[in-house]
Order: C-alpha cells, then structure tokens, then sequence
C-alpha cells in the first residue's frame, strides 16, 4: 500500500511550525557566543540547543518518519520527488537528534564550553598574550628563529586546556552513535551526511597515492629553503608559515611571491564587493550584518552563518580583519566565506522549508574553496584586485597554487585519519604520538624531540565540527570540476570576471537547494559525477 501523502504533508507542516524559531534560536545564540564569548551567551547557547534536540525526543515520531522513510521510493512513483526529498532531510535530522536526553544536554554543555575557550583563550609570547593573527603574523613574517618557536608552542596551549572536554566529547558522541547502531561517532557521522565511508575512502587514499611523490618532491624543495633561510639543520614545526602547515609556506625558493603585498593599504570588504560584484552578486547585505574586524571577546576563527530559513535570509560573516594590515590570508578567508553567503541567500524560497538550505556541505565547501583560491590567480589579481602587471609573477602564482593544493591535501590526510583514530578510542593514552606520527608520515613535518601533548586539540574542528574536514575535500575536487565545467562551457574563459557565471552558479547550484542530494547536484551543474582526476589534473606543473 503506498503511503499517505496527506498524513506525511502533515506531520511535515506541523514539525515546521515548531523547529523554525528553535532553529532560529540556536543560530542566534552561536552568533551571540561567537561574538561576545561571554558565559551567559554560552549558557544561552545551551539551552537553546537542548530545546532544539527535544523536536527529535519523541520515539514514537521517529518511528514513524522512519517507516514513511523506507518507502520513499513509492513517493516517486507517485510523482512525489520533492516530498521523497523532504522525507530523506527530516529522516536525518531525526535520526542524528536521537540518543539519551541527558548525554544530548551533555554534548551541548561541553560544545559550547569548548567554543568558548577557543574563542577566549590565547598564549604568551614574551610574557604577553597573543591571539591567533599575531602568531600567523610572527610565523609569516619573523625571521627571529627563538620567538618564531615560542609562538608555535604559544598556538598550542588551548590543545591542553581543552584536551579533557574533546575527549569527553568524543566518549559522549560514541555513546550516543552505539545506541543508535553504529560502531562509533564517525561512522555514524557519515551516514548522516549521505556519504559511504567505501566512497570517502577510495577518495582520499587515491588523493594520497597521486600526492604522495609530488609532495615529497616539494617538501624537498620547502626544506632546502627553509634551511638555508633559517641557517637550520632540520627544518622544524616552528619553521613553517602556519602553526598546523596548512598552507604553503612563505619565503620558498621558486615560489617566493610577496602575496600579502598584493593586499598591502587595500581594503578586503572592499575587494570582497568588487570580487562578487563581478559576479553579478550582491553582498552588501551580509556584509551589513556581520562582524568582520578583530577586537577582544569575539571568535577568532571566520564563518559564515544562516540565522534560520525565512525569506529575506539572514546571513552573516564573522571575520577578523585588521584593517592595518591586510593580507592574503585575510584576502581569501573573507572571498571564501562570502562563497558560503551568496549560496545561503541565493536558495529558492519557494522551496519547502526543509529544502531551504545547502544541498550539501560540500557542495557549499566547493563555491567557498572557488572563490578563496582567486587570491592565487593571476587573471583575478589584475582585473578584480587591480595589482599592476609587473608586479604579477604568472609562472610562481601558478606554481604556489599547485603547491598550495598539494600542502592542503596532505594535511586533510591528517585530520581524516586522526578522526578515525580518536573515535575509534576516546580513552587511548597515545592520541598525541598518534597525532604526531601522522604529521610526520603524510606531512612529512618532524616533531620537536621528546614533545608529548595534546597538540591535536588545539584545532578548534575536532571540538565542535566533527567528522567534518573529508568536507573540504569533497569541496576542493568540486570545486575543480565546477570551475573547469564553468570556463568550458559557460564562460568560455575566466568565470571570475563573468556575470553569465554568477547566472549559471544560482540557477544550478544555489538556487535548488537541498532539493536533490550532493551527488546528483555535482552531475547536474557539471555534466558529470565527481571525478577526482579534475583537481589531481590541476595539481601537475605545466609542460
């Protein structure tokens, strides 16, 4: 018998009215914490979320979204693809919410004090405190080989203030995830977001294969310089430009760009306008609600946030800019979040309530990963950025990027497989030679000798966005397909200077939404499924 169509509009419509103001509130609160990292904000944070959970309590309500969900395919049947669709995002939603009320509440607790503390805390570099943009400032400047060290080790110390609360954490996640039948958080973390761990797998190990030569090769290339710039022996952790080496290094023969210079007296809200303008999107708007400048009390970190699914959306960015001192860093953060803004408030609010959002992570990685990486395009530094000519080396831009992508590469390595490991074992008393061991295997990064701490929980990811880096993967060979298929086809030429792709990015990916899963979105808008020879492809030097 096939299913009720009425009774599950119904229940869809009556679930609506309740989670739209409790989804509000939790966004709201997050902005708030984020912002203010005051403990009342986190004690809001808390209960909103514990409110939210509490949609999905219900066994019974479950239960039945569930059956109605095993029989989705018969909804197609009946000409009812977006109610099917509907029925796979609320059947997720439910099932991620389930658990012990009390270990929900727990989670939230602990997520919301680990926020906190990384948004508060900050190391001492000759007895001052320092935050996150003065050690990146000293580790891609400073040629003082004692303080480039004291503001590695100062990045690291919130690792040891909240080394305790992830691994509760992670035991908590665990519990819940075995309750609802899964061997652990991870596991249960992809299913929830429509990925296969079989997939991900063979994606990433390929990465690592086709990486794994090119990379060694440029690690040579990396040392050498920094050895001879540093006139050190070894190269050390503390000689790199980033505290966890997620980017390419500054000051590496053949790749030697002043980056930052191209940036130097402009304004990055600015060029942000410019950049979308160009594009023939507006985000005056965003820009208008967010909080993009550094000052005490607020996050350190960037994101952007969608503050509930009512037309005209609400998105924000929270950056941190100094305005003093502009940078590439700070150049690509904000094009790369504004990438998230344009796709929140591009989706069709003629959709259903619940397939007003991102069609997937990834795929919102993907336009967020597109538009940072111009900071490294030669066309975008002289026709949007408006460098001069000469002062544009094309060959290092093109160079850097390929490294970039390269260096990228191998430290999601390192997330994917420490995640694995940590919830494959919260209570493991080697997590740090776990981390460390890795480090030196796919980032071929040497530890200090003798270094024993918690290193890994001073990426603030680990804490509170879990399970999410092989994201930023999916995102990056997305990102090469679309981009390819956008120059190719719809262009035809630089799709950063083109309102045509602006045009072509909300009709086919913006504009559907969750309609459809991240899968068939990337078939649709590219003409093919993902394939990571795009981005591997890319990653070669030009003959």
């Amino acid at each position: 018998m096939p299913p009720d169509t009425v009774e599950i509009k119904s229940f869809i419509s009556r679930f609506e009215e309740r989670a739209a103001p409790l989804e509000k509130a939790v966004a709201e609160a997050w902005w708030r914490l984020s912002t203010e990292g005051s403990g009342k904000a986190q004690e809001e944070l808390v209960r909103a979320g514990v409110e939210y959970n509490r949609l999905f309590a219900d066994p019974e309500e479950f239960e039945q979204v569930a059956g109605w969900h095993a029989e989705r395919g018969d909804l197609k049947e009946l000409d009812e693809p977006l109610l099917a669709r509907q029925l796979e995002v609320l059947y997720r939603m439910f099932a991620a919410g389930q658990g012990d009320p009390a270990t929900l509440e727990k989670v939230e607790e602990l997520e919301a004090e680990a926020n906190a503390v990384y948004g508060n805390h900050r190391g001492l570099v000759g007895g001052e405190e320092v935050g996150e943009n003065e050690v990146r400032h000293i580790l891609r400047t400073s040629g003082d080989e004692r303080l480039r060290r004291e503001a590695w080790e100062a990045s690291k110390t919130v690792g040891e203030e909240v080394e305790g609360t992830v691994r509760e954490l992670a035991r908590l996640r665990n519990r819940l995830a075995r309750e609802a039948g899964y061997e652990n958080h991870y596991l249960r973390s992809l299913h929830l977001q429509e990925i296969q761990p079989e997939e991900l797998e063979e994606i990433m190990s390929g990465l690592q294969s086709a990486t794994d030569e090119p990379f060694r090769e440029l690690k040579r290339e990396i040392d050498g310089s920094l050895e001879r710039r540093f006139g050190a022996t070894e190269v050390m952790p503390w000689h790199l430009s980033d505290p966890f080496f997620q980017e390419m290094p500054e000051g590496i023969e053949g790749y030697d760009l002043d980056a930052d210079g191209y940036f130097a007296g402009g304004d990055l809200e600015r060029l942000t306008r410019r950049t979308y303008d160009a594009l023939g999107l507006d985000v005056r708007g965003v820009m208008a609600n967010s909080d993009l400048y550094e000052r005490a009390g607020k996050s350190q970190h960037a994101f952007c946030l969608s503050v509930g699914r009512e037309y005209p959306y609400d998105v924000r960015v929270l950056a941190n800019l100094r305005p003093e001192k502009p940078d590439s860093y700070w150049a690509d953060t904000m094009l790369h979040e504004f990438g998230h803004a344009v796709y929140d408030r591009h989706v069709n609010p003629k959709l259903p309530y619940l397939l007003r959002t991102v069609a997937h992570t990834s795929t919102t990685e993907a336009i967020a990963l597109m538009m940072g990486g111009l900071v490294e395009d030669s066309g975008w530094l002289r026709s949007v950025a408006g460098v001069p000519e000469e002062k544009i080396d094309r060959e290092r831009l093109a160079a850097r990027w390929r490294a970039s992508g390269l260096v990228f590469i191998r430290w999601t390595l390192v997330m994917y497989h420490f995640e694995q490991a940590l919830y494959a074992d919260p209570d493991r008393d080697d997590l740090n030679e776990v981390w460390w061991d890795l480090v030196e295997r796919l980032q071929l990064v040497r530890r200090p000798p003798g270094r024993d701490r918690p290193d890994w929980a001073a990426k603030i990811h680990v804490a509170v966005a879990p399970v999410y880096y092989h994201n930023y993967v999916l995102g990056q060979l997305t990102a090469a397909q679309l981009r390819g298929y956008l120059e190719t086809n719809i262009t035809h030429g630089p799709f950063y200077e083109n309102p045509v792709a602006g045009r072509y990015l909300q009709e086919s990916i913006f504009g559907p939404g969750a309609r459809e899963n991240w899968h068939d979105t990337v078939l649709r808008a590219t003409g093919e499924p993902l394939n990571p020879a795009h981005f591997v492809e890319s990653l070669k030097p030009l003959t």
